[in-house]
This record gives structure tokens, C-alpha cells and sequence, in this order.
């Protein structure tokens, strides 16, 4: 588990890159070619990534996205943190088009992954639409998230996504499968199709690959962890899902450095195989109807592979989203979604216990102790837990154990500081 900075020579050109290893097969990787977007390396030259913020405007075709920024002038990745327990990598950017001018000025983000050593990140969205000038009109959208898989040179999609290509779940064991290409003839929102989902608490997509993980996105109907405004299909308090047209499969990122274009390329039939290309399956946003989020916002979102499939995804999610009760021998500080951490202050010396009273099963926790020193013996249940067992680092003051095991009953830890 490391976050390394190296120079990436791949699929005709070279760059700049952040690479994020984990214990698993797959690994998290920020490209200069790619503009920085975080992406999940799952092998053999195929990538997923969940996207990034984005707008349009009804003034011009143009996209305001940051994969428009081919020279990197306002896209800036950095290494925050790289240690055995967790990697934390930043990402800065702008709204621009092809031709570098900003939307409204001044729409920005910046994108934070905290990620783990079992190949799952929480991916932290901040974005500041624009509010220095009027130039495009009002925005028609204002995207946050979208299921992507990148085909390196040599991959054709059709070859490497699975003919029931995409699911959407919740966490009462609810789901739609749906086939790849994707059965709309334009793009639809998926709740005139399937008007349950929008009384979903959560989503958990998933893309089913032939030979490879299968990458996951999860996200919450929470407007407190994924603001949005009502769905501009049903009316309804949702974020809306679109899906789109058939095999939505694009040439103009990544590893591309034209900016001779206008809005996006369609990859054409000959062209697939030959070049890096980006196929597209579902978006979700803040709003299609031309709403505007508050400067600033925050959305969140667990990201990352799975070899079980849905019922993997499924367990992961709601770890994430269902945190269990604490009982402490210091001061809970609360549990951090954007961590995927339960947050404990040191208050007096000695070891410090953590009581852990799961509501849903605890998919490898992660305790972020403020004021701890490294420990010289961690116990589960008064049991020593070797080395394999969990992971340490200090960041400043503070001491993040991450474990490796899942809670479905009360449990006790106890950290017995060095």
C-alpha cells in the first residue's frame, strides 16, 4: 500500500502520474494524458474512473469539464498522505472547454481520495460553480458522476464488458440488470423506466466485466452526503440517473491531446481498437434542469473493485453508509464519511478502547485516533492481532489503523500505545 509519483509511458503518450497501490489487483492511477482524473487500473489496459464536475451551457455545444484542459494548466494532482493503512491523494481543477476559457470564470474543484489497502476509496467532491461572469448563459447541467470505462489501444469494449453489462442495487436487495449496449435509443433518465428507483436510499452501480474486477460506484439519496435537486423527469427528491444511447463509446479522451473539436468525439468503428477510447453508461448530477448548486457543495462516493460481485459491493456500501455505534474510553468524535472512519480523541494516557455495536456489518474498519502514538499492541475482543491483521501510520498527531477482518457483532479494540 504506497502512493508513488513516476513518469507513465502508455498508449502512445507520456506523462506525468500518481500511481496508488493496493493489496489487491487493482490500483488507482492519476495521468498527466488523462488530465490527472483518478482512475482504477484493473488490468490488462482496460480503467474505470467515476468521473469529475461538470456543466454545459445552452450558449454554445462546448463541455466545461476538466478532461478539456489537455496542457494541465489548472489540473494539479498531489500525494497528501502514503503509508501502509491508507493512501489520500488530491485532485485541484477547472471547468474549462477546448479552449481553456472558464465557465462563468471561475467554476472549480477539487477532489479528495482517501484509499484503502483493500482497493476501495471514498472519493470527496467539492466544486465552487461559477459566480464571476454571465458568459454562457445559464448552465443546463451540473454532473458530478458517471460510470466510465476506459479502453486502452488494442481493447475493443465489446470484447471486455459483459453482455449484461451494468447493475443498479440499493441495500434492501433490490436490483436492475441491464444489458450492454444499453437498451435506450437517446439518452433517458432511468426512473421513467424504472420509476422504484426513486425512492431508493442509495445507489450502488456496478459494471461487469469479462476477465477483470468489476468497478463499482455507491452513493447516497442523502442530500446531506449527495446534494441535489429534484429529478427533471419525475419531480421527485432524487438524484437522477441517466443513462446513455446504446454503446456510448467516445475518442477524444483520454491520451489525446487534440483540442480540434467542439463538445465530444464519437469513436468511430474503425477507429476502436487503434486508440484509447472512453465508453460511457450512466451520469448523475446535482441537476438536469438548469439548478444551480450553493458555492461551495460536497458529494461523496465509495468507489473501487470487486471480484464477489453485486453482494461484495452490496457488503461494502453498507459499511460504509450504515456505521456502527461507538462506546470509548476517549471522546468519539463522530464517524467521518469521507474517511470511511470512526474518529477517537485521545484524552488521558494509556490504551484506549473502542466498542464497536455494528447495526450493519463493518467491512474492514478504519479508526482515526487524534493524539495517539504508534501502538505497540492492538487487541480485538483481548485478543493480540498479528501484523496481517491491520495496518498503522501516523499523519501528524493522529494514528489511522485500518483493519483487516468484518464486524457483525459487538466489538471491543483496544490500542495500547509504544
Amino acid at each position: 500500500m504506497r502512493a508513488t509519483r513516476v513518469r507513465l509511458d502508455l498508449w502512445g503518450a507520456e506523462g506525468d502520474a500518481i500511481i496508488v497501490d493496493t493489496d489487491r489487483p487493482w490500483r488507482l492511477v492519476l495521468w498527466e494524458k488523462a488530465q490527472y482524473v483518478p482512475c482504477w487500473d484493473l488490468g490488462g489496459d482496460v480503467w474505470f474512473t467515476p468521473e469529475w464536475m461538470e456543466t454545459h451551457s445552452p450558449e454554445d455545444p462546448h463541455c466545461y469539464e476538466p478532461i478539456m484542459d489537455k496542457a494541465c494548466r489548472y489540473s494539479q494532482a498531489r500525494i497528501l498522505q502514503s503509508g501502509p493503512a491508507r493512501a489520500t491523494v488530491n485532485w485541484e481543477y477547472a471547468l474549462c472547454d477546448s479552449l481553456y476559457r472558464i465557465f462563468r470564470g471561475n467554476s472549480r474543484a477539487e477532489e479528495t481520495y482517501h484509499v484503502y489497502p483493500d482497493g476501495i476509496a471514498v472519493r470527496h467532491l467539492v466544486g465552487w460553480p461559477g459566480n464571476e461572469v454571465a458568459d454562457g448563459l445559464n448552465p443546463t447541467l451540473w454532473e458530478v458522476q458517471e460510470f466510465i470505462v476506459i479502453n486502452g489501444v488494442g481493447v475493443r469494449p465489446e470484447d471486455v464488458i459483459e453482455p449484461m453489462g451494468f447493475t443498479l442495487a440499493n441495500l434492501a436487495g433490490d436490483a436492475i440488470d441491464l444489458k450492454w449496449p444499453n437498451p435506450f435509443g437517446e439518452w433517458t433518465s432511468l426512473c421513467s423506466v424504472y420509476p422504484q428507483i426513486a425512492d431508493w436510499p442509495e445507489y450502488i452501480g456496478l459494471v461487469h466485466l469479462r476477465d477483470h474486477p468489476a468497478p463499482f460506484v455507491a452513493f447516497s439519496r442523502n442530500p446531506l452526503l449527495f446534494p441535489h435537486a429534484e429529478c427533471a423527469e419525475c419531480g421527485k427528491p432524487h438524484p437522477q440517473i441517466c443513462g446513455f444511447a446504446g454503446a456510448a463509446n467516445y475518442s477524444h479522451w483520454p491520451a489525446n491531446d487534440s483540442t480540434d473539436f467542439v463538445g465530444w468525439v464519437e469513436a468511430s468503428p474503425e477507429g476502436v481498437g487503434t486508440r484509447a477510447t472512453h465508453t460511457s453508461f450512466f451520469s448523475t448530477g446535482y441537476s438536469y434542469a438548469g439548478k444551480t448548486p450553493p458555492r461551495p457543495s460536497s458529494w461523496l462516493f465509495l468507489t473501487g473493485a470487486v471480484t464477489g460481485g453485486v453482494e461484495e459491493a452490496r457488503a461494502l456500501a453498507g459499511s460504509w453508509l450504515s456505521p456502527a455505534k461507538v462506546e470509548t474510553s476517549g471522546l468519539f468524535e463522530g464517524y467521518s464519511y469521507s474517511e470511511r472512519a470512526y474518529r477517537v480523541r485521545v484524552t488521558k494516557p494509556g490504551a484506549v478502547t473502542v466498542r464497536l455495536r455494528p447495526t450493519h456489518p463493518i467491512v474492514n474498519p478504519v479508526l482515526r485516533l487524534y493524539f495517539a502514538a504508534p501502538p505497540s499492541r492492538v487487541l480485538c475482543n483481548g485478543a493480540d492481532l498479528t501484523a496481517s491483521e491491520f495496518r498503522c501510520q501516523q499523519e501528524g498527531e493522529d494514528l489511522v489503523i485500518w483493519f483487516s477482518r468484518t464486524l457483525d457483532s459487538e466489538t471491543t479494540i483496544e490500542i495500547v500505545p509504544g
